[in-house]
């Protein structure tokens, strides 16, 4: 463990990286415990379904008691699991990393989230109760003395939204992990592979180099530009982490 993977140095990534003694255990009894924290820990979900993988296997062989197969399961299981952990180990510094420094950001986020639930759910309450009484009309037509032309609003026709392009050959690594469909890792494999190939030439390119699946590949075309011939000097502060 001695590779930093992030920028807070050794002494935060190795204290952050404490759940990995769980797996030491004699027999693995809690390397589930190791997968289940790290998956709530940084929100990720396919972490928290190893660990119940772990537990639901030494459960059966506790169940059907069979002496002399469950202690090969058994140590098979707990080799398994400790290479497992070393192997996330990267992944999780990395996000763990990404979360604290965005913990402001993310916060702001789900309020804001909440507080937009809030509003379609009750503002139309709201607004009846703030309302002001109108006062009584008589039939008499209104004379309008100011005669401006007011223009009319069609009902039912959507506000087209404006999605905000980025260059990937220019756009630091926040802003390329701020894209929904790529996020931090793939961001930091980006700013790598920029910089060995001189720049992306194009969006197939890019999809091709990156893995890009299709339905991911529809949804982030429109929100990438590319300049051709650019090289991007920007430095990488942390190595490349593969999410297993």
């Amino acid at each position: 463990m001695a590779k930093n993977y992030t920028d807070r140095g050794k002494t935060w990534e190795l204290a952050n990286s404490w759940w990995i003694l769980l797996t030491f255990a004699p027999i693995g009894m809690t390397s589930f415990i190791a997968f289940l924290y790290t998956g709530i820990k940084v929100k990720n979900q396919r972490w928290k379904i190893y660990g119940f993988i772990y537990l639901a296997v030494f459960i059966l062989v506790i169940a059907f008691n069979i002496t002399d197969i469950s202690a090969g399961i058994f140590l098979v299981l707990w080799i398994v699991s400790i290479v497992h952990a070393f192997k996330i180990r990267p992944a999780y510094l990395v996000q763990l990393d990404f979360l604290k420094s965005h913990e402001n950001e993310l916060i702001n986020q789900e309020v804001s989230k909440l507080r937009q639930e809030a509003e379609a759910k009750f503002g139309g309450v709201n607004r009846l109760q703030t309302q002001p009484p109108q006062p009584k009309r008589d039939n008499r037509p209104e004379i309008d003395t100011n005669s401006q032309v007011i223009p009319q609003i069609q009902p039912g026709v959507p506000e087209e939204k404006e999605v905000k392009k980025i260059n990937i050959n220019l756009a630091p690594e926040a802003e390329i992990a701020a894209i929904p469909e790529i996020g931090i890792i793939l961001a930091k494999k980006a700013v790598v592979k920029r910089q060995e190939i001189g720049g992306f030439q194009s969006f197939e390119q890019f999809a091709q180099i990156m893995g890009l699946k299709e339905h991911t590949f529809e949804k982030v075309k429109p929100r990438l530009v590319f300049s051709e011939g650019e090289n991007n000097k920007e430095q990488v502060t942390s190595g490349r982490v593969i999410d297993f």
